[in-house]
């Protein structure tokens, strides 16, 4: 399942999986999805956000929000179970999150400027940061 919410006065369910969609420039994303029941949840609020969302497996779930300037996220999930739940605010946050194994966990919150990169290799492994 792919949501997408954008801001441009278009619903997720009036968009026809059927055909390509170009997105604004201030909104550039890149989704690939592949397995069986992933989820990824989008939203990006601003101008300049870029997100690249990468899940191969099952059960995997990628809820990023984005608001603000110029914020970047890659977020890479490979196995099954795993979970990724990014929330920038401000100018410039960047954010690189990698995981690797089943029953993973990350929740990063970046609030102002700031930049992180975490890979988890392992199963059964979590980590909050939150940063100002």
């Amino acid at each position: 399942m792919l949501i997408i919410c954008c801001g441009m006065g278009v619903q997720a369910d009036e968009l026809d999986i059927n055909n390509d969609y170009e997105l604004p420039v201030t909104l550039q994303t890149l989704l690939e999805n592949s397995g069986r029941e992933n989820l990824i949840n989008l939203v990006q609020l601003g101008t300049l956000n870029q997100a690249k969302i990468m899940q191969m497996g099952s059960q995997n779930y990628a809820y990023l929000q984005q608001i603000g300037e110029g914020n970047q996220a890659d977020v890479i999930q490979h196995g099954k179970n795993n979970q990724v739940e990014l929330l920038q605010v401000g100018t410039e946050n960047n954010a690189s999150i990698t995981q690797v194994g089943n029953d993973n966990l990350v929740n990063l919150n970046q609030l102002g400027h700031a930049n992180f990169s975490i890979e988890q290799l392992a199963d059964g492994a979590e980590i909050t940061i939150t940063q100002y």
